[in-house]
């Protein structure tokens, strides 16, 4: 009965038919690639420096080496269809009218193509010399960095409400003695986590690669927009961020055991609670790193 909180209902799955058995397949494949993938990204751009500290001479360093690009260009890939995919699978479950979960779905599939070519020309056809002395019309267009930068403060400001709900509601729930949501027990905490965790990583993904696509607009624009990651207000949730990427690559390589390990069903308990204090420990560097060069 554990397991059940954290299936969807929109019935994806190996025993699915079509399309949505090669979905199923997609996200455990993606997944281990993503922990390779972001796990590099995320030690490059949080531990080894601060988000702050990823300018224009940052990302030009990285992209003179054809295999940072290769590794870029397929994080952006993977990361982009994976959580889409994931938010398919929500609309799924919680859109109960037809047209507008056709509707959702279509614009889903817009902006994935959408950003995959916008991140595919970014990455691929970047010239440092010719970004750094852009004279063309977008050249010198703050306001686009400051656009995106503040978009940053709404997923920040969503983020900091998200999470205060959410503990009141344990509170509240915890009064009454109902901590069971949902069928199962440990279960329903790690599909609830899994689930706000790839919502949050997508929100963020998608303003990031518009942010990367500002490089060929000029190294003062585009630094002028990293600036904004140094800033108080957003700087809490960057870390909340690595802690999302960090839970969701583990507890993905957890459902992944659960799928084709034997034993993985009636470990599942055990998995979670170590993902969790992985997760945790894994998160602290970070902080550290962030906290001593912002603030």
């Amino acid at each position: 009965m554990a397991l059940m909180a954290e299936r969807s209902r929109g019935n994806i799955g190996p025993a699915a038919m079509g399309s949505d058995q090669l979905v199923w397949y997609f996200f455990r494949v993606s997944g281990v690639l993503l922990v390779g993938l972001a796990g590099s990204h995320l030690f490059m751009t949080h531990y080894l420096h601060a988000p702050s500290e990823t300018t224009f001479d940052f990302v030009a360093r990285r992209y003179a080496n054809p295999l940072w690009r290769t590794a870029d260009w397929l994080l952006l890939l993977t990361a982009l269809w994976h959580g889409l995919l994931g938010a398919r699978i929500s609309v799924q479950d919680y859109v109960r009218s037809a047209g507008w979960r056709t509707f959702i779905i279509s614009v889903l599939w817009v902006v994935g193509i959408i950003f995959s070519l916008l991140g595919t020309i970014t990455i691929l056809t970047f010239n440092e010399a010719a970004a750094r002395d852009n004279t063309g019309p977008l050249a010198g267009s703050f306001w686009i960095g400051d656009l995106l930068g503040y978009s940053l403060y709404v997923i920040a400001a969503i983020t900091y409400v998200s999470i205060i709900l959410s503990v009141l509601l344990f509170i509240n729930e915890s009064r009454k003695g109902n901590l069971m949501f949902y069928r199962g027990d440990l279960g329903q905490y790690a599909w609830i986590l899994h689930r706000a965790t790839g919502i949050g990583i997508i929100g963020f993904l998608l303003v990031h690669i518009l942010d990367i696509m500002l490089i060929g607009l000029g190294r003062d624009v585009y630094d002028h927009t990293v600036e904004f990651y140094g800033h108080w207000f957003i700087i809490p949730m960057e870390i909340a961020l690595v802690g999302a990427v960090i839970y969701h690559g583990l507890n993905g390589l957890r459902i992944t055991l659960i799928d084709f390990w034997s034993l993985g069903v009636s470990r599942q308990r055990q998995m979670f609670i170590a993902v969790v204090i992985g997760a945790i420990l894994l998160t602290l560097p970070s902080i550290l790193v962030i906290l001593q060069h912002d603030m």
